[in-house]
């Protein structure tokens, strides 16, 4: 080929921009979140919380997977919680408030929590703030869980009106 260049195609998923997280190949990403190595793990889940941020509905529904693959796991459900606030969804806002029921809350346990009632409210407003004020009237949480889910309400509402943050 003296005298020709050589051309080689670059992965779909490669643009003149950079890297189209809506292209990545996902298989590899989700192989990556099965391993031991925990940076590996971590670096898999936000890569999926990326790419569903950008579309890839098939991305969230694994990241809600995860959520019952690690669920006696509090370091990686945490890391799992971050990428699935990137789904925005019913079956996220389903998924994240069936995580506060599940859970007892403890001192290993509060971390985690607070990182699921945190996802919820990245959530887009419609769909959480119903689900929050039901959260509030059941007895079956402490005053101080109550509370949480009732500032975390007014908080969408503070937040959401342009008038926090």
């Amino acid at each position: 080929m003296r005298g020709r260049e050589r051309r080689y195609a670059l992965p779909e998923w490669i643009t003149p921009a950079g890297v189209d997280p809506a292209k990545l190949p996902l298989e590899p990403i989700l192989r990556q979140a099965l391993e031991q190595d925990e940076e590996r793990f971590r670096s898999a889940c936000t890569l999926l919380g990326t790419i569903v941020s950008h579309g890839r509905r098939e991305a969230g529904v694994f990241t809600l997977g995860l959520l019952s693959y690690y669920r006696d796991d509090f370091g990686r459900l945490s890391q799992v919680v971050r990428a699935v606030a990137s789904f925005q969804s019913p079956e996220t806002v389903d998924a994240l408030t069936s995580e506060l029921r599940r859970i007892k809350p403890s001192n290993s346990t509060r971390g985690y929590l607070n990182g699921v009632l945190k996802a919820l409210t990245l959530l887009p407003r419609e769909l959480v703030e119903g689900r929050l004020a039901e959260l509030s009237r059941d007895r079956g949480f402490s005053v101080k869980w109550r509370r949480k889910f009732d500032d975390a309400a007014w908080s969408l509402e503070w937040t959401r009106s342009g008038l926090g943050r």
